[in-house]
């Protein structure tokens, strides 16, 4: 699949596709977002500072398959010079996916402010 079509699948019906995408294409306009793709997951990559990228994933992936990938951006951001990676998620099945990784990625816990809605959220930091 194309990054476009790993991105609707999976998005799906969680959120008005047309806007989202609307709203992705706002965002890699500007030089500190890119997609990378590996396999059918797609990461978007936000650069918050020379050494440190924010990345969300989008995937179809099996959970073997989606560990695979994660290894391969961690390894492609460590390349590209980056020093740390962050991400959050709402769902728990992210805290397993992060052990099974065998990266050093430390879990914790917060809250961030999803589709207007304060939620409880894991918070997830690589050192590369």
């Amino acid at each position: 699949m194309n990054s476009l079509q790993v991105i609707q699948k999976a998005v799906g019906g969680k959120v008005d596709a047309d806007k989202f995408m609307r709203q992705l294409a706002t965002l890699l306009r500007k030089p500190e977002y890119q997609l990378v793709q590996f396999g059918n997951t797609v990461f978007l990559m936000h650069k918050l500072d020379p050494q440190t990228v924010e990345v969300h994933t989008f995937s179809s992936e099996t959970p073997q398959n989606l560990v695979k990938n994660y290894v391969g951006a961690a390894k492609m951001l460590k390349g590209k010079g980056f020093k740390k990676a962050v991400t959050y998620a709402d769902s728990p099945g992210y805290v397993e996916i992060a052990k099974k990784t065998g990266l050093p990625v430390k879990v914790g816990q917060g809250q961030k402010v999803i589709s207007g809605q304060a939620k409880p959220v894991y918070t997830f930091e690589l050192e590369l």
